[in-house]
């Protein structure tokens, strides 16, 4: 049982995984990937030493509850997450040289973060069993897909338009860690008033959820968006192969990228 509940926390990401990798019409090679992808993984470490070294700083500092629960959602999660994604995808898949149309932001990007989202995924799951494996499967996991093709888009967009380069960059970091700092600010901030749930405004509670809503449906419609978007340019080129080469060209459609 114990075994099925941890293969609960890890499907989500494989299938989420496979779903970006085949949308790419000329597959990345999968060593690059799984590496990608490992990496993520990694990034765990630096994350959870840097938020232990912040805990002390809590300790010695007074904040409001809502404060509290903004500092969380953004210093604590968005800022240093993002970053590690962020240093991955710089450092290791855009100088690679598999990494040579904007569809390869997509894949790596999602790849990164579900890297990261797998081990998050199995530490939140071990401690709050099947109801944290269901919640997350459904929110934390596919919105770390999201931001991650996010990000990645954006790099390869910067890679592709060299003269655009510092402007794509900027918003590959921070599109993504606004999105996810509007998504986890205000359920941190309930979590950290607890108390004060059951007098707080109606107005609040709205904002809140619009805050929420809005992170997911603008992540859902941005990656959406620029997959179909991808796709279609690279059926052309494949026609154009077609009509060039012969039916042969398709399976050497991956050489010419």
């Amino acid at each position: 049982m114990y075994a099925l509940l941890l293969a609960s926390a890890v499907i989500p990401s494989a299938l989420l995984l496979a779903l970006f990798y085949f949308r790419d019409a000329f597959p990345e090679p999968p060593r690059v990937v799984l590496t990608t992808f490992v990496l993520g993984v990694v990034a765990v470490a630096p994350i959870l030493g840097y938020i232990e070294l912040h805990h002390h700083l809590f300790q010695a500092i007074e904040f409001g509850p809502h404060l509290h629960g903004l500092y969380r959602a953004f210093t604590l999660a968005a800022v240093p997450e993002e970053l590690c994604k962020f240093a991955i995808l710089m450092l290791y898949v855009r100088p690679h040289s598999a990494f040579d149309e904007p569809m390869d932001g997509l894949v790596y990007g999602a790849s990164a973060s579900l890297g990261f989202a797998t081990l998050e995924n199995l530490i939140y799951v071990d401690v709050g069993g099947w109801t944290t494996a269901i919640a997350r499967a459904t929110t934390a996991v596919p919105l770390h897909a999201m931001l991650g093709a996010i990000m990645g888009d954006y790099i390869a967009r910067s890679r592709f338009a060299p003269e655009q380069r510092t402007s794509l960059l900027v918003r590959a970091l921070v599109y993504p860690l606004i999105l996810h700092g509007m998504y986890n600010a205000p359920l941190l901030v309930l979590e950290a008033t607890p108390e004060a749930v059951p007098a707080m405004e109606t107005q609040v509670y709205i904002a809140f959820v619009y805050m929420i809503l809005g992170s997911i449906t603008i992540q859902v419609i941005w990656v959406n968006y620029r997959l179909r978007k991808l796709q279609r340019e690279q059926a052309e080129v494949v026609a154009s192969l077609e009509v060039t080469d012969g039916p042969a060209a398709q399976s050497g459609g991956a050489n010419i990228r």
